[in-house]
């Protein structure tokens, strides 16, 4: 706990592992003694050290060598430093800008986002779509291309879900057109959790009432059922943390790989409450994890949480920083759902 610490453990704790933080060099007295407390002898820093590493905020690697953050001593560290964390200017236009310069399809939103996070952070960024279902239909639409082929339209209030799918020669542009503005009246306004929990009802209903349309009602599933499965989660920019001198043993890089490549995994990592959320090595629950950081953001839009973003590192990653990118690309969905649905201009 912070409230062990006199005020000089906390500002030599502070201090050395924002250096360590900055330069991976070991936290030595001497070190410290150069950077912080230069009116302290170094045996005395030496002394506090030793008290750190006995309070469980440090640790030493090997018995002749400096010492490195724990764990706790991570904690310490993001909770003192993330009370007044803000992004630069140049940053915070490059993420509103990218932001902004999405388009309608949902897809592409989710990538922008990961890359706006991404660019910012130079992390590999996580997106899981942990709140597909409280998307709100908004349209339905089924185009007829040309004999065999149709383009199905569903419209949410973030973004658009489109396929073009072959349909068999049965189904006539005057099924598609119908079909539209009978799926438009039944699903319009209603959640995409509220359509696929009562999947079945409105199989039954649609056969026996409407069974001409019963075709053209499967394409419509199956562009749902592809797009949940196919933006269930997005992962970019995995080879930033193969980069990380922290991370470069084969075996810790190819654990993190498996937990980044299964969604049920992420699914745990990347829960969320309803703001940022940063869970540091054992803090994740996965023992993949032990020596990484995972900082996390819900992303809300409308009112309802519709996924979580964040970013997986090194437990000695820019906690402030990132904490700052994902603040902004939080609070930005939330602005646009609020008062910008129509977007707004780049920043110059």
């Amino acid at each position: 706990m912070s409230d062990e610490l006199s005020e000089r453990k906390k500002k030599l704790l502070y201090n050395a592992i924002d250096n360590y933080i900055k330069v991976a060099s070991p936290i030595t007295s001497l070190l410290v003694k150069q950077s912080t407390l230069h009116d302290l002898s170094t045996a005395t820093i030496r002394n506090e050290l030793n008290a750190l590493e006995a309070m469980g905020y440090l640790k030493q690697l090997h018995t002749s060598s400096g010492r490195v953050p724990t764990s706790k001593g991570y904690r310490f560290f993001v909770d003192e430093t993330l009370r007044d964390t803000q992004c630069s200017e140049r940053d915070l236009k490059k993420i509103r800008n990218d932001l902004y310069a999405r388009t309608g399809n949902l897809s592409e939103i989710v990538d922008s986002i990961s890359n706006a996070v991404l660019g910012a952070t130079n992390y590999p960024t996580v997106f899981m779509f942990d709140g597909f279902e409280n998307l709100i239909v908004q349209d339905i639409r089924v185009v007829f291309l040309l004999r065999g082929q149709v383009l199905v339209l569903i419209e949410t209030n973030i973004g658009a879900m489109s396929s073009t799918i072959a349909s068999g020669d049965s189904i006539t542009k005057q099924d598609c057109d119908t079909a539209s503005n009978v799926f438009h009246n039944i699903f319009v306004g209603k959640t995409i959790g509220f359509l696929m929990q009562n999947m079945d009802d409105f199989n039954k209903t649609i056969k026996q009432t409407m069974s001409e349309y019963e075709d053209v009602f499967k394409l419509v599933l199956q562009v749902l059922d592809v797009y949940y499965k196919k933006t269930k989660s997005s992962v970019q920019g995995v080879t930033k943390l193969l980069s990380s001198p922290d991370l470069k043993s084969i075996d810790k890089a190819k654990d993190i790989l498996e937990i980044l490549d299964d969604d049920n995994n992420l699914l745990d990592v990347m829960e969320t409450g309803d703001d940022i959320t940063i869970d540091i090595g054992d803090e994740t629950g996965r023992s993949e994890l032990s020596s990484c950081a995972v900082i996390k953001a819900p992303i809300v839009y409308d009112g309802q949480k519709i996924a979580t973003v964040g970013v997986i590192g090194p437990d000695r990653i820019d906690y402030a920083s990132v904490a700052s990118v994902l603040k902004i690309v939080s609070d930005e969905i939330k602005n646009i759902s609020q008062g910008g649905k129509n977007g707004r201009k780049k920043d110059k």
